[in-house]
């Protein structure tokens, strides 16, 4: 990876440590957005010369505008589904995160006034974008503003897999 102009991070099974995906974005600020909720990131246009907060594993210490940053791991099966609230209340929304096994979440604002829970279902055989939207609108009702119906941002593992079976059958046709 000598070679790599971009800079590189490694998570899961491909860093030496098992660091976390949630622990880079913690460390490059992702998830830190200012008042007026737009995640900004260290990557604003133009800063070709700002040093990252923390070294890659790999490429140079000062990320490219337009190239940003390469984040690499290796882990089980992961399902992202997100729930968008009608609140502009973050800090609320960031209070839903805790409760279901095997979930990582944080509140995302929006421009729009707008925010969302986005999920990482860990585990998503036990547990599930259904309970996880159904906690979503449960904590959303006491705290007096609306859910969303949730998506997911990724393909599920069983449509990948349905995928590559067309695909593996197209091309013994075509062969």
């Amino acid at each position: 990876m000598a070679s790599v102009a971009v800079p590189t991070f490694l998570y899961g099974a491909a860093h030496r440590e098992g660091r976390t995906l949630a622990a880079i974005r913690r460390q490059l600020g992702y998830f830190n957005s200012p008042r007026d909720a737009q995640w900004r990131g260290p990557l604003l246009a133009g800063t070709d010369t700002t040093p990252l907060p923390v070294a890659p594993d790999a490429g140079p210490d000062t990320p490219s505008a337009a190239k940003g940053v390469l984040v690499l791991g290796a882990t089980a099966w992961v399902d992202n589904y997100n729930v968008p609230l009608r609140t502009a209340d973050v800090d609320a929304v960031r209070r839903i995160g805790g409760g279901l096994r095997s979930v990582q979440a944080t509140g995302l604002a929006h421009g729009d006034g707008g925010a969302e829970v986005a999920c990482n279902l860990l585990d998503p055989q036990s547990v599930g974008a259904r309970q996880v939207q159904d906690m979503v609108e449960r904590f959303a009702r006491e705290q007096g503003f609306d859910a969303g119906e949730g998506y997911f941002t990724d393909f599920s593992e069983e449509k990948i897999v349905q995928l590559y079976l067309e695909k593996s059958v197209q091309a013994e046709v075509f062969s």
